[in-house]
């Protein structure tokens, strides 16, 4: 990869107080991620993946160290959308389709009709089909989690935040999905940060991988996915990609000790 540098971390660390006791969650992150890289975490649950991106995002504070995010318009931050592993729970049931995924824009002031506007302008320019009109308990999980996936593009970010985003969801709808995650990721030129806990799905829908250890979380080790593109679901099987596991399994064994 030969892109600019998007995001840089440098000996970030963070503790939560919990009883007057400090608990460390974050010890000494250092990690450099390029503009418009589709990175994905894996670590045990627990270990600080969430706490790690809210960092970057600027929810959290750091304790010490320190996080450098550039942006295109020359912003302190730039702006950030959020996919949430509960799709359902983030999205409101007594608004429509298009209501929930312009949501963010009536926040911003923006008016009813250049809403639906850049509401159609989005699923047109992904190709994306979904009843407007719809109420979103009406939807099926991947139509649920697409609609999540679009209110969060809807504020053109420049960086998409998914923590978990496909776990609660069935292996049939998670192709789906990721097929359509990485049309978007092309298509939008967004940087994607997105945690899993499945291996072959961080392996294979991020350009990296990075491995943190258990709480407190320390990088165990980046892996490349070097399997030449462009992406496509077939690639899971092929002996490329267990070459590509393999080298992750030995990533548990050195660190064994820290990530069972």
């Amino acid at each position: 990869m030969d892109r600019p540098l998007h995001i840089r971390l440098d000996r970030v660390c963070k503790s939560f107080c919990n009883g007057g006791t400090e608990n460390p969650v974050l010890a000494d992150i250092s990690l450099e991620i390029q503009r418009g890289e589709f990175l994905t975490l894996f670590g045990p649950n627990g270990c600080g993946k969430t706490t790690l991106l809210n960092v970057i995002a600027g929810i959290e504070t750091l304790d010490s160290g320190s996080v450098t995010v550039s942006s295109n318009d020359g912003s302190l931050r730039p702006k950030v959308g959020f996919i949430f592993q509960d799709y359902r729970g983030n999205l409101m049931p007594w608004l429509t389709v298009a209501q929930n995924i312009a949501f963010p824009l009536k926040v911003l002031g923006v008016s009813k009709r250049e809403r639906l506007a850049r509401v159609e302008g989005l699923l047109s320019r992904f190709g994306f089909l979904l009843d407007l009109n719809a109420r979103t308990y009406t939807l099926s999980g991947g139509q649920a989690q697409l609609t999540s996936i679009l209110r969060a593009l809807i504020i053109d970010p420049e960086i998409l935040i998914m923590d978990e985003p496909f776990s609660a969801l069935d292996y049939q709808t998670n192709l789906a999905l990721y097929e359509k995650v990485l049309l978007i990721w092309k298509a939008a030129r967004v940087t994607v940060l997105l945690i899993s806990h499945d291996i072959e799905e961080a392996l294979y829908l991020g350009e990296r991988t990075v491995f943190l250890t258990k709480r407190p979380a320390r990088t165990a080790a980046i892996l490349e996915n070097a399997i030449p593109g462009p992406k496509d679901l077939s690639q899971i099987g092929t002996e490329a990609f267990a070459i590509l596991k393999r080298q992750a399994l030995e990533v548990f064994r050195e660190q064994a000790v820290e990530i069972t």
